[in-house]
């Protein structure tokens, strides 16, 4: 478990509506060669498809929710807090 809010480029889960490739083959078939080229493992368990992009996730809010969080929706996203140094006057 993270326990980091950090954005990570999540995937949609292979043989989803969004994998072009469809299900999973028979592994022991001949077409498993070439599907397992386009999938991966995650650390959720799963076999996610690379080539069905989801974008940047939050993992924290998304085990919370128990679904992929965009980073845009994260609860805990660190906005940016630096404001630009103020302009000094020539001459002080």
């Amino acid at each position: 478990m993270t326990t980091d809010h950090k954005p990570e480029n999540w995937f949609h889960e292979a043989g989803s509506d969004h994998c072009p490739h469809g299900a999973e083959p028979d592994r022991s078939g001949d077409d498993w060669d070439t599907w397992a080229e386009h999938h991966a493992g995650s650390p959720q368990g799963i076999f996610i498809c690379l080539e069905a992009p989801i974008g940047p996730c939050c993992p924290v809010c998304s085990e919370e929710f128990d679904e992929p969080v965009s980073w845009e929706h994260c609860t805990q996203r660190a906005t940016d807090a630096a404001t630009p140094a103020a302009a000094e006057e020539p001459g002080r």
